[in-house]
């Protein structure tokens, strides 16, 4: 009788930590930003159901306008889900996240080989992983093929042979540029793709050693570069989000977009007929001398919660997520890059193209996502590049102006650029 009620003791202990469930599913939820990731936890629930693991993967899609706050606010409440979509490192809410315990470490947990260690700093602090890494994103701008050999238009191998492929397309009655202005991050994105081809990878490295800084003639030239190319944008661009955008470029309505590669599986879900029609090409230098650069990042990762509930069924979903199945599963359902090497890629041209993109041709300094200069208050993503470019398209900032602005914001915390300033302005 006493050994009847250790055992039955023991598995209760074990029903209750989630380590036996006899045979009933167990609900792990997932929050993310990403609503075309629904068909992906389908088919992972599927896979590990008939694999014996007991399953229900509960995925819900938030606003990204909203999703941060949803997410901090239910993980320091306790009623938060047992997976998030984390943001990349460094990043200071993601290390605000690891350092009040709200993001609990996968190092020894989930095995990691699978993924290069360029993708894993981006999940690692202080020598432990806190994420699994789900996708790579390469920006530039995308285009219609159509409307290119309709006017004639080759790929611009500077900036000005984009502008003037732009002043043609206007000239024909076409938009050369749809522009989401009312999502400011895109235009922070917007900003930091050109940047990298610009300013070059080499100027962004002086500005992170604090060799120069954001007053410098390059920087402000980019603006004032940006600024002029809103004539090429469609009317009353400052009201249009990124949902306006993947609608007009699935539809022809626009003959270019700044913007991810993440937006193609959209383009064809809108509109199937455009996927052959969709090119790509990293934002022109200024001169044939110079060369273009992508700029590209981890997305983001899956992260455990401090308030999951069955810490081990939630462990074997982040495992499987880990793995080149899940890799292959996610790249053919989103038309996506994932960050898992090993995968069989669907037999897409422009993600082939992304991918040699990628590995050959992305800037090794940035300052947009991933970069030193969103690991302080104010930050250059949130703070700066996002506000200060609305303000600046909406003619309140000049260029200049604009230039300022991230001078006086970074500058408050940034040791490298304070040196800087004390050294070359007294």
């Amino acid at each position: 009788m006493r050994k009847l009620f250790i055992t039955l003791t023991v598995v209760s202990l074990l029903i209750v930590f989630g380590v036996l469930t006899f045979g009933e599913n167990q609900v792990i939820t997932i929050w993310s930003w990403r609503a075309q990731d629904a068909p992906v936890w389908q088919k992972v629930q599927q896979i590990l159901n008939s694999e014996g693991i007991n399953v229900t993967i509960k995925f819900t899609a938030f606003d990204p306008t909203q999703y941060d706050s949803k997410v901090n606010l239910a993980l320091q409440t306790g009623t938060g889900p047992d997976i998030v979509y984390s943001r990349r490192l460094p990043g200071s809410q993601t290390e605000s996240l690891i350092k009040t315990g709200l993001y609990l470490p996968l190092s020894g947990k989930v095995d990691f080989s699978n993924f290069p260690s360029s993708i894993l700093k981006s999940v690692t602090y202080q020598g432990t992983e806190y994420g699994v890494p789900f996708a790579v994103q390469v920006c530039g701008i995308f285009y219609n093929k159509s409307i290119y050999t309709k006017y004639d238009l080759s790929v611009p191998k500077t900036w000005d042979q984009l502008v003037e492929n732009a002043k043609i397309l206007k000239s024909h009655g076409v938009t050369p540029f749809f522009v989401s202005g009312k999502d400011g991050w895109s235009l922070a994105m917007q900003h930091a793709m050109c940047g990298v081809s610009i300013l070059g990878p080499e100027w962004i490295k002086e500005l992170t050693d604090g060799a120069t800084d954001f007053l410098a003639p390059k920087w402000v030239q980019l603006n004032t570069m940006l600024n002029d190319l809103k004539v090429y944008y469609q009317p009353g661009f400052l009201a249009n989000s990124t949902n306006d955008q993947d609608a007009a470029f699935a539809f022809g309505q626009a003959a270019m977009v700044f913007y991810g590669i993440w937006g193609y599986g959209t383009w064809i879900q809108l509109n199937p007929a455009i996927a052959n029609d969709v090119g790509y090409f990293m934002v022109p230098p200024l001169s044939t001398n110079e060369k273009s650069y992508a700029y590209s990042y981890m997305d983001g990762a899956f992260s455990l919660t401090s308030s999951c509930k069955n810490i081990p069924l939630a462990l074997k979903v982040l495992q499987f997520a880990a793995t080149p199945q899940f890799g292959t599963i996610f790249a053919n359902i989103t038309d996506n890059i994932p960050a898992v090497s090993g995968v069989v890629m669907p037999d897409v041209p422009i993600l082939k193209q992304a991918v040699e993109t990628y590995e050959n041709d992305s800037s090794p300094w940035v300052y947009w996502v991933g970069s030193v200069f969103t690991t302080g208050s104010p930050d250059l993503y949130n703070n700066v590049l996002t506000p200060g470019m609305q303000s600046m398209y909406a003619n309140k900032i000049t260029p200049y102006q604009f230039a300022q602005m991230a001078q006086q914001a970074i500058s408050q915390w940034y040791k490298p650029l304070q040196e800087f300033i004390k050294s070359y302005y007294k």
